[in-house]
């Protein structure tokens, strides 16, 4: 299947991606909810069970350690993470629940496979995942538990990767790949890698190691929307709040598009008229038949639609700030 048959079955119909996935974690205690809340940059008290919220653990200066994705259960937190940094954010969470009754584990025996388009629902129904009606259209984060008689116990989110709107199924790994037998057997495309990173790119979404670095703040990366500033004091909320009230926020997430055919590279510095030090990319791809595009920590004093050098080892690629996000979101 050709590229552009797969991008099609993404815009009009459904397809699934492999990938790292997510690390799974299970919070528990009377705490869990309370105290996610005071650690943590974003909203977890008052998310109703079948809901969920996005919400950052910074360290004390205010930069990004982890995005962590919270989901409200009747008895417990789903918490989801970029894979390989379960372990992590588990011994970091519990470092600081000294007198909270709060617990968190990795659940290493679960894995997730995200299937997206507007059709999503339909691909895993005839795959045999009985979605509940409405998830795919309800908030951000909604999600619910599944029976299957073929995959067991599922359970099912409403998500958002590379641009576009899914569901999220939550499994065994075994039924992970049955699932993907069947979603394969029942006509539904796989994105490939190459695909999936450059519409994510499109859309600007931050990913670990690319942009989500323990050198950021979330301002500078497009994750200013993951705090919330109606709560109380939360880690690294006073670098926080003195960029917000200051608004002294140098640098933001901004998307690249390339000249010519030429691919930068992550690390290569971006320049500018007047600032030579203008900032760095961190990632890059293209869409097929399309120019290279590259996400890149810009600083604010150049314009959307300012006009870019890229100092390559191919040469300066010529580049125009196409897209941005603002700090705050």
């Amino acid at each position: 299947m050709s590229s552009s048959i797969e991008l099609e079955s993404l815009r009009q119909s459904a397809v699934f991606v492999d990938g790292a996935g997510h690390d799974v974690l299970r919070a528990t205690g009377n705490d869990r909810a309370g105290f996610l809340h005071r650690i943590t940059s974003g909203k977890v008290v008052g998310v109703e069970p079948g809901q969920g919220s996005q919400t950052l653990l910074l360290d004390v200066r205010g930069r990004v350690l982890a995005r962590l994705l919270v989901f409200v259960r009747a008895k417990s937190l789903r918490v989801m993470v970029p894979s390989a940094q379960g372990e992590s954010v588990a011994a970091g969470l519990s470092k600081f629940a000294i007198m909270d009754d709060f617990q968190i584990v990795p659940e290493p025996e679960l894995v997730s496979l995200a299937v997206l388009g507007p059709k999503a629902g339909a691909a895993l129904g005839a795959a045999g995942v009985a979605v509940p009606s409405g998830l795919a259209e309800a908030p951000l984060y909604a999600h619910a538990e599944v029976a299957s008689a073929a995959f067991g116990s599922l359970w099912v989110a409403h998500g958002r990767a590379s641009g576009a709107d899914g569901l999220c199924v939550v499994a065994s790994r075994p039924a992970r790949e049955a699932i993907v037998a069947a979603l394969l057997a029942g006509g539904i495309a796989r994105l490939p890698g190459e695909i999936a990173e450059a519409l994510r790119i499109v859309a600007m979404e931050p990913k670990l190691g690319a942009e989500i670095t323990p050198d950021r703040f979330p301002v500078e990366i497009g994750l200013g929307a993951a705090i919330d500033h109606s709560k109380g004091c939360y880690v690294g909320q006073e670098t926080i709040v003195r960029m917000r009230d200051r608004g002294n926020i140098r640098k933001r997430l901004a998307r690249l598009q390339l000249a010519g055919t030429v691919w930068p590279k992550p690390g290569d510095k971006v320049t500018a008229d007047g600032q030579p030090n203008a900032g760095l990319v961190t990632s890059a791809g293209a869409l097929p038949g399309e120019n290279p595009v590259a996400l890149a920590v810009v600083s604010t004093a150049i314009a959307l639609g300012g006009a870019v050098q890229v100092q390559s080892e191919g040469g300066v690629l010529a580049a125009e700030i196409v897209g941005e996000v603002p700090p705050w979101g």
